[in-house]
């Protein structure tokens, strides 16, 4: 499915705002996760701002689309999207990591109305939204809509799932042995409905994550263990688009999808770029938040 420019105009225009939404959150104490944060930031953009089955006025909504961010630390660009999506007042940003505030360094859904997932050690993301995604299997399996409308019988009949879930993985935590465990449970359970998401920056805290550990051929690895897998630059909105909406009209296939976002650690900031930063403190951190001050200006 092909997808308009001026669609694409409007998520590119999102995104600069909710740059500058992290930006905000990062000045609280100076410091914050700015690597995976920005690097997947198009990818939230392109979620909640058009693709997510999602009530800001109803987070709990039962039907809603469910997004597991397993690299949990860099729920700073969720949050900035909650806040765009007015369930929480922009000056909220300003108390990111201070006590009480719903924004807090990793994310957690008993704090903050509008997440799904409490994270902080890696590596268990996919289990979790594997568990979401069976409950929902099982949920149609034992209680299918009503027949009324159909003479074919109840074995042949694909039923569009309530929701779907998806899971952002970053290429570090791929190094967790639970992560491989999680998806031969998904291909097991023939969970059609899961769809991961990797953000390939290719850095880690520890250096260039095929160096710390490899995890190439990484498009190998996941057809081997019985996924459908999709290539993209996870910076490019047309891609993004394209391959969501296939996944997601995909269910009946039998198979949980991933698809492989390549990305660049700290994106659009070339001072983050250069350092590969992971979580930014102090000085280093602040010449990058002054250069996107300059260069995306008041977009909100």
């Amino acid at each position: 499915m092909s997808h308009s420019d001026a669609l694409v105009q409007e998520l590119e225009a999102k995104a600069k705002v909710l740059v500058n939404h992290c930006l905000d959150q990062f000045c609280t104490f100076s410091q914050g996760h700015v690597g995976g944060t920005m690097s997947v930031l198009e990818i939230i953009t392109a979620l909640y701002f058009h693709h997510l089955k999602f009530d800001p006025k109803n987070p709990d909504w039962p039907e809603r689309d469910r997004v597991v961010m397993s690299k949990a630390h860099c729920c700073e660009a969720i949050y900035a999207a909650l806040v765009e999506l007015g369930m929480y007042p922009e000056e909220t940003l300003g108390t990111y990591y201070c006590y009480g505030s719903p924004f807090q360094g990793h994310a957690d859904r008993w704090c903050t109305p509008g997440i799904d997932f409490s994270g902080g050690s890696l590596g268990q993301g996919l289990s979790f939204a594997a568990g979401l995604a069976l409950s929902e299997k099982l949920k149609m399996k034992y209680n299918p809509p009503s027949r009324q409308d159909t003479f074919l019988p109840r074995y042949i009949v694909r039923y569009n799932p309530t929701y779907r879930t998806y899971c952002i993985l970053g290429d570090g935590e791929l190094q967790e042995g639970q992560v491989w465990e999680a998806a031969m449970f998904a291909a097991k359970f023939k969970l059609d409905n899961l769809i991961a998401i990797v953000d390939y920056n290719k850095w880690s805290l520890d250096g260039p994550t095929n160096d710390v550990m490899p995890i190439e051929p990484l498009v190998d690895k996941w057809k081997a263990f019985g996924w459908s897998v999709y290539e993209i630059n996870g910076h490019e909105f047309h891609d993004i688009l394209v391959t969501l909406d296939m996944v997601a009209n995909q269910y009946g296939d039998n198979r949980p999808k991933v698809i492989i976002a390549h990305t660049v650690k700290g994106r659009g900031i070339s001072h983050w770029e250069a350092l590969h930063m992971h979580l930014g403190r102090g000085e280093e951190m602040m010449k990058g938040v002054r250069e996107g001050r300059a260069k995306y200006g008041d977009m909100e």
